[in-house]
């Protein structure tokens, strides 16, 4: 076949498929929680534009098997295939809307909306989402190991933990409002009795002085599952200044004088006699020289128990 008989197929084939209302169905899209907690009521939306067409029928698939079915030329028109954990509320399900009562895990997962046009076109389009079921913890996030007070060059370790929840959060720390370096960080997981995850983040870091703004230094730890879970718990800590240490007095030292009471000097050999040692203070005695009357002021040195004598040879 040449190349103007296949454009002159293509031309034909294409506005068969217009007359035929080839393109009455169109803006098809679903509208899906991308998560919703365990329990709760969902509500799914399959919207589109038939235009002139009518509609033959709208189903509901949860991975590859169908379970909800709505046709307008049916009585009733609403069709419910049981799947476990999947209970369809009837009386907010109808050609646009689907609503199950409550979630389950066995909820969770990939949907799909087929929507198809009547006769004479039977056109059909299928849309998809993914919802997630999720176990959300019973408390916030908590934030251990800030102390009082820091000083520039201080190392601050801290440990962020969410406890029991489906799937783990993700956490983040802040400093200041702004997010932490990726290297001072890091993450673990530990799985509960009960399948439920608790997440634990640290994060440890030297503090310099741009982390403390108004003499403060802020740590926040933000918890955050898909979108319909953020808790944030926040600490501060204050700005530890170095004293400054006062200039140190001069020590002074004192000297020890002893009392000495010399004999006048004539030529002849004198002899200084000690007092034994009784553990009181004794001093020295000499004669006084004539010429000096007051003696010394002093504390007194310990001497030797036993007496001496010293001789002076002129």
């Amino acid at each position: 076949m040449s190349d103007a008989m296949s454009y002159v197929c293509v031309q034909f084939w294409m506005l068969v498929f217009v007359i035929h209302g080839g393109l009455s169905l169109r803006d098809v899209r679903l509208v899906a929680p991308g998560a919703a907690p365990r329990g709760a009521r969902v509500l799914m939306r399959c919207l589109y534009s038939l235009e002139q067409e009518q509609l033959y029928s709208v189903k509901w698939y949860r991975g590859d098997r169908e379970f909800c079915r709505y046709s307008p030329r049916d009585v009733p028109p609403l069709k419910v295939f049981h799947i476990p954990g999947i209970d369809v509320l009837k009386s907010e399900t109808d050609a646009e809307r689907l609503t199950i009562s409550h979630a389950t895990r066995t909820a969770d997962g990939k949907y799909t909306c087929e929507v198809s046009a009547d006769a004479p076109s039977f056109q059909t389009a299928q849309v998809h989402a993914v919802m997630r079921v999720v176990d959300l913890p019973a408390s916030g996030p908590e934030l251990h190991g800030v102390r009082p007070r820091y000083r520039a060059g201080a190392r601050l370790r801290a440990e962020c933990v969410l406890r029991a929840s489906l799937p783990a959060a993700n956490l983040s720390f802040y400093i200041n409002s702004e997010p932490a370096q990726a290297q001072h960080v890091w993450q673990r997981v530990e799985v509960g009795a009960d399948k439920l995850l608790t997440a634990y983040s640290t994060i440890a870091f030297v503090v310099q002085k741009h982390h403390f703004q108004d003499n403060r230094l802020k740590l926040r730890c933000t918890a955050i599952i898909y979108s319909i879970y953020i808790q944030s718990t926040e600490k501060s800590a204050a700005e530890e200044r170095e004293k400054t240490r006062p200039t140190s007095e001069t020590k002074l030292h004192e000297a020890i004088v002893f009392p000495i009471h010399r004999l006048p000097e004539t030529g002849e050999s004198h002899s200084i006699h000690r007092l034994p040692e009784t553990g009181e203070s004794h001093s020295i005695h000499r004669l006084p020289r004539p010429v000096s009357h007051t003696p010394y002021t002093a504390c007194p040195r310990p001497v030797s128990h036993t007496p001496y004598t010293a001789s002076r040879d002129r």
